[in-house]
């Protein structure tokens, strides 16, 4: 297989995602009315179609196909066949996206190009913050919210801004572990010192426990858990000082009480249409306020066979980051962590026949370890990115980003990453989704149980 696809796609595709993250088509005078994003994305999916090598061998294509379907059929179920094309025409560009970047992203080099726009984007929402912080109006003529920094288009909420910046966090740290000039750690030590600052201005709950969790996790990882202790005890601290309304984080708290109350109305319009929800996008049509909950949102709207599939498709992308860092250190602790055990069930994948089974006769641990190892530099993307779905799903669980952008660019990533790997890899069996659906179906279903019961809870307590 071709190891470098598309060559002129992926960089067009670069511009396109550049374009996402700036948009300057929404501040700048000249460019105002211009289809802009709508242009690029014809200019680049001509080009991925015109290619000759694009490769596309990967299950998470045909289930994020599914997803975006059923969303769309989802709008008709509800009773109302003329929303089918508004919810089309507000996906498609999403899924599109999605195509490019996963078809064409599969080298290590195309992974961090991408994370360099990732990271660029979030350093420029943050600077604009920091310019609304010292001067009152940022550069595009947004102002901030009640003195919480935004940026503009879909990134408006302050919130979304955070979003993006925890999910570069990862990404900036892994750039600077991969240069060793001194001007260029110092470059990219202003970097993430920006995008932590960004974090503070956003004065988002949300964001401060995503960064966190994310600190608690790399000590975890990486030093133990007694050192983790030790550390996190010093520095988790100073990290839930950064929100001044980290304090407020209360059942009874007003802003609180309404997201609560969402969650509930949300099952409410489940128990009104289990299997196929309200609708994409109806759920304020039924509420005045939105969920505030992506998973919630995710079940009110899509029912319950949509929420699989969409919860699914989530936690399958980040499960193969996890796979991939098993592989890779398989050989060197013989003892699988309780937590990957969950992602190695199943690691056979019956379409890809050129592969055994790894329970097959007469493999001994040892031999499967070294038959499927993966480079350090592959782990390493593959760790970063299992970080950045940890930001994002942290991050998520307190807005309504079912179907941001942001998160089918990771989910995009993670394909491509695990599609890459396998070129470099033949050895590397398929992840395959639907050999796995059983355990997906099943662990959907634990958490719509566990979201009801937080539910109830928070409700009671409110």
């Amino acid at each position: 297989m071709q190891t470098t696809p598309a060559r002129t796609a992926f960089s067009l595709t670069l511009v396109y995602l550049a374009l996402v993250f700036i948009r300057p088509q929404e501040f700048l005078p000249a460019l105002e009315g211009i289809p802009v994003l709508p242009a690029m994305m014809a200019i680049t999916l001509f080009s991925w179609l015109l290619s000759k090598n694009k490769t596309i061998e990967i299950q998470q294509f045909y289930a994020v196909t599914l997803l975006f379907v059923f969303a769309v059929l989802s709008v008709a179920l509800s009773g109302w066949i003329g929303g089918m094309a508004p919810a089309a025409g507000k996906l498609i560009p999403t899924y599109i996206l999605f195509i490019l970047i996963a078809s064409t992203a599969t080298t290590a080099e195309r992974q961090r190009l991408l994370m360099w726009v990732f990271v660029g984007g979030a350093v420029m929402m943050a600077a604009h913050g920091v310019q609304q912080r010292f001067t009152g109006v940022g550069w595009t003529g947004e102002v901030p919210l009640m003195g919480r920094i935004r940026y503009i288009g879909i990134f408006n909420d302050p919130n979304d801004v955070g979003l993006v910046l925890v999910c570069a966090l990862p990404m900036a740290f892994y750039l600077f572990s991969c240069y060793r000039s001194g001007p260029a750690r110092l470059f990219f030590a202003i970097v993430i010192g920006t995008i932590l600052y960004g974090v503070v201005l956003t004065n988002s709950r949300g964001t401060t426990l995503a960064t966190a969790l994310l600190a608690g996790l790399y000590l975890w990882r990486h030093q133990g858990v007694i050192k983790t202790v030790i550390f996190g005890a010093a520095v988790i601290p100073v990290i839930l000082m950064m929100s001044t309304r980290i304090d407020t984080i209360s059942a009874s708290e007003e802003s609180a009480h309404g997201r609560i109350e969402a969650w509930y109305e949300g099952f409410q319009m489940l128990k009104s249409s289990p299997l196929f929800g309200v609708g994409f996008d109806r759920f304020t049509e039924y509420n005045a306020l939105t969920a505030h909950n992506s998973f919630v949102l995710a079940l009110a709207e899509l029912g319950v066979l949509g929420y699989t599939l969409w919860f699914s498709f989530l936690l399958s992308s980040a499960a193969m980051m996890l796979y991939l860092h098993k592989q890779h250190t398989s050989s060197r602790q013989p003892k699988r962590e309780d937590w990957e055990e969950l992602v190695a069930e199943y690691s056979y994948d019956a379409a890809d026949d050129a592969v055994p089974p790894p329970d097959s006769e007469g493999s001994s641990e040892t031999e499967k370890a070294s038959m499927w190892k993966i480079s350090q530099e592959d782990n390493t993307i593959a760790d970063v990115l299992f970080f950045s779905f940890i930001g994002f799903s942290t991050t998520a669980f307190f807005l309504s980003r079912t179907y941001e952008v942001v998160l089918f660019i990771l989910c995009a990533m993670a394909a491509s990453h695990y599609l890459g790997v396998r070129m470099r890899t033949p050895e590397l069996p398929a992840y395959g989704f639907f050999s796995r659906l059983g355990l997906w179906v099943t662990l959907s279903l634990i958490s719509i149980i566990m979201l009801y019961i937080i539910t109830k809870v928070l409700m009671l307590s409110a």
